[in-house]
């Protein structure tokens, strides 16, 4: 009987995977005309049915939309304490955000499309997440998690910083000093890009593994934030309205 139920399972998670790509592909023009908005591809277009191509100060309106991506993401509970005040003017690059499903139905990637910046080489920045149960309705089961290196700029990272001490000597050196440049750590958002490690589990603590579930579940809360609410709704989000929605929704 298990086997039967089993073999039925698979058949709809066949189908629920066919259904999912179907609407996937049929949301990608909207999703290409939202970007050609943003871009200001269409500004001659929306001018036409507008009475002024200036604001309210008579200067010229900028093309596009700047900072879509960078308030829309500021605006979503989950990822707006992931970004630093230096990470603004980086993510005001940000020309889309994808997600691309994987072709089984087992996981997706997430893709970060940047304009030339001032802070690294990179066109595209991605976070890969294979998941088997991704369909069910079961805690999800994290396979695998791949990210991709940043290719900074020289002296423009955002993840971390050089900081210059003067170290004291002591013994036959005492009374000298030297500098030394260290590089720390600095919060910003594109940490993202780089997934929790796993350690050798053998050697691990158990507060060690709870510390790295707490990591992961983290990670994924925030990869899930941008596939299921911020990507498809990134309009709302932008304009305070999903925000808005899910207050009165929480009060009901």
């Amino acid at each position: 009987i298990n086997e039967e139920r089993e073999a039925l399972m698979k058949q709809y998670l066949e189908e629920r995977t066919s259904l999912e790509r179907k609407y996937e592909k049929l949301s990608q023009p909207f999703y290409e005309k939202r970007k050609n908005v943003i871009e200001g591809s269409l500004d001659e277009e929306i001018a036409q049915g507008e009475s002024s191509s200036t604001d309210e100060n008579g200067e010229e309106k900028d093309a596009g939309i700047p900072q879509f991506w960078a308030c829309a993401i500021h605006q979503m509970p989950v990822t707006q304490g992931l970004v630093a005040e230096s990470d603004l003017e980086c993510l005001a690059g940000i020309k889309d955000i994808r997600c691309v499903s994987h072709k089984n139905g087992e996981g997706f990637k997430l893709e970060f499309e940047f304009g030339p910046n001032d802070f690294f080489e990179n066109e595209v920045l991605t976070k890969t997440y294979d998941v088997p149960n991704l369909l069910l309705a079961d805690e999800p089961i994290l396979k695998n998690v791949e990210g991709c290196e940043i290719q900074w700029k020289p002296g423009k990272c955002l993840t971390s910083k050089k900081i210059q001490k003067i170290q004291r000597g002591t013994g036959k050196n005492a009374g000298q000093t030297r500098t030394v440049t260290k590089t720390v750590r600095q919060e910003s958002f594109f940490h993202f890009f780089t997934p929790p490690k796993m350690p050798s589990l053998e050697a691990a603590t158990e507060e060690e593994v709870m510390n790295l579930e707490q990591a992961f579940d983290e990670d994924y809360d925030v990869a899930q934030a941008f596939r299921s609410h911020i990507i498809p709704k990134a309009v709302m989000w932008f304009a305070g309205d999903a925000m808005e929605q899910e207050m009165e929704a929480a009060l009901e």
